[in-house]
Order: structure tokens, then sequence, then C-alpha cells
């Protein structure tokens, strides 16, 4: 989807920008390949890491230097508020306490997402407190680029976050769940010695992917919904806003995306993919399916745990009532 930066300036795309744009070689710019449509729309994808201050510098020099038509980011409608906050505000909303991160965890758990959700939750605190940025920085940073620049439209690439949410709860098994837990729990406690010069690494398109290999090794449901699927809808929403309009037949489109995806949408760029629209949307009701069965379980072990206390003796043992 596309958001303007106001009625008056949507009306004004019609009109071709009157900035030149310049055809730079991506070997100028880290991390940026340049992919070209079947109408001969050139799309410069981008990646980034949005806990890397060197990645915030990248985004504004590319920017500033392609003056593209349509800036698209790997982001969606539901975080369009936040990426609109100003850093500081955006950092505010992630200084949290230990006890108020530990009991919004459990409450995730219990009545949300599940455990996975709430550590993915923790780890973007953990990121956050340690990299001194808020998640999605550089589209933070990208948003105020693209205000800067007259006619340039902002589009959203990613599927809605609620949708891979409620998948990663429901589609992987209660195994993969775990194991995966288990990592993201194991990678928490795992002390760096410089952790911004982590996140330094992590800005490497080659070191990420590698992560990203590492983490998901040997859970199938999980990469999927993350990276697989992901990269999918990511092209075939690359590919929409570098559709021609009346007024730019040819436009010039800049992706900011995670540095794991930029593979996967090379790699699916020439594939036309008919469903990938409908990776957005879900098939089924994930939640209510997941709590039913969860319900059921937890039903289950709360009545075998209690059948001796509902035992008027056991009772009274419990209480240390004595009866005449």
């Amino acid at each position: 989807m596309f958001w303007g930066k106001s009625k008056a300036q949507t009306t004004d795309q019609t009109m071709s920008s009157t900035t030149p744009r310049i055809p730079e070689s991506t070997a100028l710019f880290q991390n940026c390949e340049v992919l070209t449509t079947e109408w001969g729309s050139r799309v410069y994808l981008l990646g980034t890491n949005g806990f890397c201050k060197k990645c915030l510098l990248n985004i504004s020099k590319v920017i500033q230097q392609l003056q593209p038509s349509v800036v698209s980011l790997q982001c969606c409608s539901t975080r369009l508020d936040d990426i609109k906050l100003n850093e500081e505000d955006a950092l505010r909303k992630l200084q949290i306490s230990s006890v108020s991160l530990y009991l919004r965890m459990l409450l995730t758990t219990l009545l949300g997402n599940g455990l996975v959700s709430a550590l993915l939750f923790k780890q973007t605190v953990l990121n956050s407190q340690q990299s001194g940025l808020a998640s999605e920085a550089d589209f933070r940073r990208a948003l105020t680029e693209v205000k800067k620049i007259p006619n340039c439209k902002l589009h959203l690439a990613d599927i809605p976050v609620e949708v891979l949410e409620e998948k990663s709860w429901g589609v992987p098994g209660v195994r993969e769940k775990l194991t995966y837990a288990r990592r993201l729990y194991e990678k928490q406690q795992k002390q760096q010695s410089s952790p911004e010069d982590e996140h330094d690494r992590e800005s490497d398109k080659e070191y990420r992917q590698c992560e990203i290999e590492r983490e998901f090794s040997s859970l199938p449901a999980f990469k999927r919904i993350f990276i697989s699927d992901r990269n999918r809808y990511l092209t075939y929403s690359l590919k929409k806003a570098a559709e021609p309009t009346p007024a730019d037949k040819t436009p010039v489109v800049l992706g900011i995306v995670r540095n794991e995806h930029v593979e996967g949408i090379k790699a699916n760029w020439d594939t036309v993919d008919l469903d990938a629209d409908k990776l957005a949307t879900l098939e089924k009701n994930y939640a209510l399916y997941e709590g039913l069965k969860y319900g059921a379980v937890i039903m289950t072990i709360t009545f075998f745990y209690t059948r001796r206390l509902r035992n008027r003796k056991a009772w009274d043992n419990y209480f240390n009532v004595k009866r005449r």
C-alpha cells in the first residue's frame, strides 16, 4: 500500500518529479543490489539492520543520491505509527523495567501469541538497550529522508505483523516451538563482549545470512513463516511498487529490507508467483485452534492433578482441619 504525506501532495503525484535521478552504481552503496522489472523499472534493494547506526547513515546516503520516486519499506500498516515517532519517543516506549518486561512476557505467553512471541519481544528490548536505538530505527530514518524529496511516495511492503504472530503460534508443532524458544533464550543469555560490534557485524549481508541459517536450522515451519514466505511477499510487493503510472512509466524504487531477505528476493525476482498476495491473510483461525488445543491439555492436566484435592479427606489434610 502507498502512503502519501498529505492530500495535497497525493494529488501532486500526477506530476513528474523534476528532481533528476542519479543512476548510481550499486557498488557505491553497502549491501545494495539493483533489480529490473519486465517493463524497465529499476528496483534498488538495500539490506539493513534496524539496530545499527552505520545502516542509518547508509540509508540517508542512498536516498539522497538516488532520489527515488518510491521508497518501499519492509513494514506494515500496523507499525506505521511506530515509524512515525521520533527516535527519542520510540526508544522511551521500550525503556521498561524488568518486572514490567517479565509480566508482559507472561501475559503474552498465557493470553497472547505464545512463548516465542514473548521471547521475540524481549529480544527487541535487549537489542534496543544494547544499541541505544529503538526497533525499526532504519525505517524511521528512511521516512525522514522521504519527506525531503518532492513527490516521493512511501510504500509498505511487508506481511501484517498480526498475521505473522498468529501463524507462528498456529503452524509450528509444539516440539519446534520449544526448540526455537530455547534457542532464543540461549541467544539472550549469551553476553557479548561488545554488543554494538555484534550489531555492526549483523549489518553485513553475508554474516546475517549465516546467522539466520543457524538460527532456523531444523526449524522448517518457522523458517517458512519468517523467511521464505516473507521473501515471496516482499518480491511481490516490490514489483507492485515498481508498476508504471501515468506520470512515471519507469519509476525508480528503493526497497529497504532486512539483510536476511535480500538473497531470497533476488532468487524469486524472475518467478511469477500467483499466490503471493494470499500470504498476507490467514486461511483459518490459528489463534482459536491453538487456544482450544492448549486449553484441552491444561484442563486435562488440572483434572488429574486436583483429583486428590477433590476428596474431602484430602481437603481436610490440605487445610489441616480436624473434624470431630
